[in-house]
Parts: C-alpha cells; structure tokens; sequence
C-alpha cells in the first residue's frame, strides 16, 4: 500500500480556502500513485474548539465543505476533524472512499457495541480493512498505549498527531526526534508500521513543526519529511515485509534548542501575519532577553521587516554591543532609531523611555511591538508599574536558561550576539539558594524547580525528596504563588512547553501554601497508620458483633482504598513520576515522567 502525507499549512476554520488545497494535493497525491492521503490534524479544524455560540454555524459550514471534497478530492482521504460535543471537543477521522464517508472512530466505538463489548465500547480504537492492510488510527499517547497493551489486528497505525511541539516532550518534534522520543518503542510493541502525520504552522499559539515520518516495525525509518516546511512524502508500506528496507532513511540527532528556535520563530512570524502586519519593531539594549528578540524577529520575519530603538546610555560596553548587534542583524538604517536614556533615574524608567518611543515606531510603521519577557521572569519576578507597549512576547513561554542554551546555539550559525551579552542575566531573588554558587548553577536550579512544579505537576514534597533544597524549592513554589494577582495577564506568544503558567494559574487570594512533607507525614503513610490503629482495637463484645459489623468497613474496602490511594500517591500508577512502562520523553502530553539528569540544562539534551 502507497501512503502519501500532505503536510500543509493552513488557516483554522478557512474551509474554503482548505478544501482548495487539499483538492489539488489529492491530485498530486493520485499522480504519485497513492492509495490512501492522510491530512494532518489541524489542517481544516484547527486543535481550539469554537465557542458554544458558534458551534451549531460551525459545524454547518464544516458539513458544507466535507460534502463538496466529496466530489473534488482525487484519491481516498483520511481527513481528521474536530467534533465539539456537550462534554468535549473530540478529534474523528473521516475515510472518504469512493463518494462515502466514514468516521472510523465511531464506527470503532458501534462495532464494538454492537459485539456486547459494554463499558469497553465507548474506548474501542479502529481496526480499519484498507487496500490489503488494516490500519489503525491514534490521536494521542495514550491511543498509542493501548495499541501497544491491547489485542488489536492492525498492521498500519496512523499518528494524527494533535501535540504542539513542547521543549520538555521529545516526542512531539515527531521524525525530528525519533531517536529521543517513543515511536521506535510503538512499533517494536505493536509489530505495525508507524505513521507520523505532523501539523504544520501556528494553530492558536501553539506551534507545530511537521517532521511527518514513516517507521517500520523493526524500527527502521522509511521516510520522513522536513520540519517547518510543507511537503507531500509518499512512501510504500507492506504489511508482510520483514526487512530491512532497501534505503532506509537515517534518522536526525535531536537538537533540541535549534528545534526551539524554529518553533519560536515560526509562531512569531504566524503572530505577527494574524495581527494584520507583515513586520515587528523591537528595543534593543545590552542585555541579552532584548537581544535575542530582535535575532529572533530578523530570523522570523526578515531584515527588511524588523524596525529597532536602541538604548543609548545604559553604559559604553552594553551602548557599544547594542549598536553592533543590530548591524550584525544588517538592519536598514533608516530602520534603526537610537534613543539616549541617560537622563532617565534608573533602568525601570529607562526602559519606560524606551518603550514610549518604541510604541511611537509601532504607530509610524505599522509593525508589531515586541517585548522580552521569559518564563521565569512572569513567574517569579514582580512586575513594577512600568510602560509596556508589546503586543507579543515571543519568549513567554521559555525559561530564562533555556534562552542561554538558545543564545549558544545561534551564535554558532552566526555570531551575532555579542559574547560579554551572555552573561548579562538576572537570577531571581529567592531565599535559601546558596550565594556562593555560580548565576547560571543558581538559574538553572530555580527553572528546574519551576518547570517541575509546572510542567510535570509534582508537588513540593516530591520536589525536595529528589532535589534537596527545601528551604529554596519552597521559597520558589511560594513566590510563584504570592505573585498570582500581580502577574501580567496572559501574554500572546507561541506556545513550546506542555503547560503554560497561564494554564497553571492558581486561585488569586489562596491562602494556603504546600510545604515539603517527609515519608511518615504523606498521605498513605497516614492512611495506613489509620487502618493500623483500626486494626489494632479490641474486638467488641459478642452480645455487639451485630452492631459492630454494621459501623466498620469490611476488610475488602479497606484494602481497595489503599490500593487507590497507593496509586494516586507519589511514585504510584497514576502519580506524575511512576507508573508508566514507556514514554520517560513523552513529556505532561499525556502524563510522562520527567527526566532526572545529575545537573538540570533545561530540556534539551546534551546532543
């Protein structure tokens, strides 16, 4: 069987303009012999349901369209949607074949009904005859887990994938990183070929990068398409081969900060073209945030298309690196504005100056104003009353270490980024961390703890019994947490974590606050002493077993209660850290488990 990918970059909800192009790709997809186009999952839907108000005009437009592709595509089509219900938005894949269509994942849900299946019905998973094969079709890890445990017939399992891509989650670069994410593991336990079928482009702010591929169950890589490019892969699949492939394809090493930095770039550029500009204006100082924004705007968008203020004042070396930056970036002059800050009382108003005149340059040119706000700083910094005029801030959703790894690895594409400017950054004030220790150890600690807190949903206790650090991981929690009514509103910026602090926000005003609690003082060590103590109580009288028996739980229900509270208790089969039998680089996604590296580099690897 021929499979033919179409990576395309599309406009949510854009049916008409979407159905246009996946047409004329299904003729191209016919012309290269396909026997069956899989779309990606954002292609016509997006991943963002609509509100309710406009659901009931959604779905008549959506219904519109499907019943003219009908008509128009030129091959079978495996074309994901999305169906918002009461409950929740759903993702289905519709199989158009021959002028039918069918929505393979209710047809898995009805068979499996109709077969006295029961409660297991309602999580049947496809198992669809095809062309010779039966293909299998998941849209999350854990369809792909149950694939790997369960008894399914399938020789084909299409990914739809509809993960953005997360620094701290490998696997959802896809074929980019094959070798650090959990594929190789898929198709090892299922024995199937593994279709890969990335989404490409911004889709709200999350971004995704493509990297579609195709593996083969003994772990070799057929093909694979670029990241952050379109592209129609079409590759043979044979449900009898045994191997090896006869050119197999040799799979990346995951470079991680350079798959950052394309993200971020491809999310700032789609930002940039949905707020109706073509370009951004950035102010430039010595230090490094401000730097690196206008780097990454000049990589995104353009030399031609980025406008800067540049801070003059702030002292000779940061004045100096400044300037050379952004001639280093080739930047028109007429689109360089030097702004002299010396006057100012102090750098808050200073960047007050600069932000006035930067808002002037928005006005004058129509670009978008962006700012330099990271992660760490929304999280634990406290915001002053200060002038801010950026409409996107690109680093949002990146920790202040991770934009260092960022730093280093695009001056090795090209040196643009002055040296001294690498070690112009600011270390949260927190107590209990050692003053001794150098500013990036000191960092780096501080964004573990956040991103373990955050991203990985560990509680303090956790944190401290495999960190240290008690003092310091609580002064971190609990700063993150006193600042939840001064933190600025939620920021437009791509998103490349698996959980945004906006997503982690807590109850302003809450006035309790978790501290680190050893063994004896975590819930089912307290559990267990109170079913001791039960234990331990002298058996009633005869003359009140009757009454006895009627107030105590019987010996089963308290053994069933342990259970689960074993299981959702540190280390247990649904905490944050244990439990899974793959996916250690599948990222929160779909509740992997964190890393545990003997010094924390942020989410990238050392490749």
């Amino acid at each position: 069987m021929r499979i033919a990918i179409a990576q395309i970059a599309t406009r949510a909800g854009d049916f008409d303009g979407t159905a246009r192009r996946m047409a004329e790709v299904s003729r191209r997809a016919a012309d290269a012999g396909a026997d069956l186009l899989v779309f990606p999952v954002a292609a016509l839907c997006g991943v963002t349901p609509v509100q309710r108000t406009d659901r009931e005009g959604f779905l008549i437009d959506l219904m519109e369209c499907l019943l003219g592709l009908i008509d128009e595509l030129a091959c079978p089509c495996l074309l994901p949607v999305l169906l918002d219900t009461d409950e929740a938005a759903l993702p289905e894949a519709l199989l158009i074949d021959e002028g039918e269509i069918r929505p393979v994942r209710l047809a898995a849900r009805l068979e499996s009904a109709s077969a006295g299946r029961g409660d297991a019905a309602a999580d049947a998973l496809p198992e669809v005859p095809f062309r010779g094969a039966r293909l299998g079709v998941a849209f999350t890890y854990d369809d792909l887990d149950v694939y790997d445990d369960y008894d399914y017939d399938v020789d084909v399992i299409v990914f739809l994938s509809g993960y953005g891509f997360a620094a701290d989650d490998p696997s959802s670069a896809l074929g980019t990183s094959l070798t650090e994410g959990r594929f190789l593991a898929d198709a090892e336990a299922t024995g199937a070929w593994v279709v890969g079928v990335g989404s490409l482009g911004c889709y709200d702010t999350q971004v995704f990068c493509g990297s579609s591929f195709v593996l083969a169950p003994w772990g070799e890589l057929a093909a694979q398409s670029p990241a952050f490019e379109e592209d129609l892969l079409v590759c043979d699949v044979d449900p009898s081969a045994e191997g090896p492939l006869a050119d197999p394809v040799t799979p990346e090493v995951y470079d991680a900060p350079l798959m950052t930095w394309g993200a971020i770039g491809s999310g700032l550029s789609s930002l940039v073209r949905e707020a109706g500009a073509t370009g951004a204006c950035v102010a430039v100082t010595g230090e490094l945030a401000p730097m690196l924004a206008a780097t990454l705007a000049v990589d995104a968008l353009g030399p031609t298309n980025v406008s800067a203020v540049v801070a003059r004042g702030m002292g000779a070396e940061r004045d100096a690196d400044a300037l050379a930056l952004v001639r280093a970036l080739r930047l028109d002059e007429k689109d360089v504005e030097v702004v002299d800050v010396s006057a100012a009382e102090d750098d808050v108003a200073a960047e007050d100056l600069l932000a006035c005149r930067l808002a002037a340059l928005a006005r004058r040119t129509g670009r978008v104003p962006l700012g330099s706000l990271d992660k760490t700083g929304r999280a634990l910094e406290a915001s002053p009353a200060r002038a801010s005029v950026a409409a996107v801030e690109p680093f949002a959703d990146v920790y202040r270490s991770d934009l260092l790894a960022l730093a280093r690895t695009r001056t090795t594409i090209s040196p643009v980024v002055p040296p001294a400017a690498l070690a112009r950054f600011h270390v949260p004030d927190v107590a209990g961390g050692p003053d001794s220790a150098p500013a990036e150890a000191r960092l780096a600690f501080v964004d573990l703890v956040l991103s373990s807190y955050l991203e990985w949903e560990l509680p303090v206790s956790d944190i401290v019994a495999e960190r240290g650090r008690a003092e310091e991981v609580s002064a971190i929690v609990g700063r993150l947490r006193d600042l939840e009514a001064t933190r600025p509103a939620r920021a437009l910026a791509p998103t490349v974590s698996s959980r945004t602090l906006d997503e982690a926000r807590q109850a302003v005003g809450l006035a309790w606050r978790d501290r680190p609690r050893d063994d004896g003082e975590r819930l089912e060590a307290r559990i267990r002493d109170l079913v001791g103590d039960a234990a331990d109580e002298p058996r009633p009288d005869d003359a009140d077993d009757e009454r006895a028996g009627s107030d105590a739980p019987p010996e089963g229900e308290i053994r069933d209660l342990m259970g689960y509270l074993r299981d959702f208790s540190a280390g247990g089969a649904f905490s944050a850290m244990g439990g899974l039998q793959r996916g250690e680089s599948s990222g929160r996604h779909e509740g992997g488990a964190p890393r545990t590296p003997d010094v924390w580099n942020g989410p990238f690897s050392e490749n």
